[in-house]
């Protein structure tokens, strides 16, 4: 009987500690970071937001807590749906009644596709000029700033806009941050680097 009750005791302790070994794997299989693929841009939620954060699909991108970096000629998207991108890059000079006048400028397209549920108010949306240069505004030229619209969900918006820029510079860095009404704490903002002809 004692020999029966030892047999019983061991198989108890056996199954115990076998249960307590896939207890921890299991543990620890959920405690992994999952990897992330390769080539793309992962970034963690903004503090205080929903679902801002971004990721974007361009090759060898990086980001931390605030922005998240992007070629030039790439997206950038938010996780809640927003896209950014620039496009029709070209050079000029700007007029005599601009402001800046006289001054040599780098003019491009800004687009934003709200895949969110909240219209984005354009005339909010945060634009950083490269190497601090300032926003160039000359409606000779049609250089006229920040709409003042929204972008419906589901919809897009677009508008020219420039910054100065030296005739012989190359490398750029521009910065867009857009905003909606949900946005408390902020996107992300986009950092589009690059060179330009």
């Amino acid at each position: 009987m004692a020999t029966m009750r030892n047999t019983v005791i061991s198989a108890m302790l056996l199954a115990a500690l076998g249960g307590s070994l896939t207890a921890c794997n299991g543990a620890g299989d959920t405690e992994r970071a999952p990897k992330q693929p390769n080539g793309t841009v992962s970034a963690s939620k903004e503090a205080g937001t929903d679902d801002k954060g971004g990721d974007d699909s361009g090759s060898d991108e990086t980001s931390d807590d605030s922005t998240l970096t992007v070629a030039l000629d790439a997206t950038a998207k938010w996780r809640n749906g927003v896209k950014a991108n620039l496009s029709g890059f070209s050079r000029g000079f700007s007029s005599d009644t601009a402001m800046p006048e006289h001054t040599a400028y780098l003019a491009f397209t800004v687009t934003i596709v709200n895949g969110w549920n909240m219209p984005i108010d354009l005339s909010m949306t945060q634009l950083s000029c490269p190497n601090g240069g300032d926003e160039i505004f000359d409606s000779e030229k049609g250089l006229n700033g920040l709409p003042d619209s929204h972008v419906l969900p589901g919809k897009s918006g677009s508008w020219k806009t420039a910054c100065a820029f030296n005739k012989s510079d190359r490398k750029v860095q521009i910065e867009i941050e857009p905003y909606d009404a949900d946005s408390l704490a902020g996107y992300r903002t986009a950092i589009f680097t690059g060179e330009v002809k």
